[in-house]
């Protein structure tokens, strides 16, 4: 299982901030707010977009706007994480 943690997260168009996210093989398991330092959390700059279950990470921040709108297969911005 990964940890990781951004300044942004957005789960199926909800947002928040400075939250953690558990993925098993790109898929969401758990998440939760950022209270403090975590033992094996990966700090990731940028915004991390969980649509369904899967995770993709962006590296620029973006509008909720703009997130509606993202093709993640054509836009090389958005990676799998």
């Amino acid at each position: 299982m990964r940890r990781v943690a951004a300044s942004k997260v957005y789960i199926n168009d909800k947002e928040f901030h400075n939250h953690v996210v558990e993925l098993l093989d790109h898929f969401l398991v758990n998440h939760y707010p950022l209270q403090g330092e975590l033992p094996m959390t990966e700090w990731l700059g940028g915004t991390i977009i969980i649509q369904g279950r899967e995770a993709y990470h962006t590296p620029q921040v973006l509008s909720l706007a703009e997130l509606c709108t993202y093709n993640t297969r054509s836009d090389s911005n958005i990676q799998r994480l």
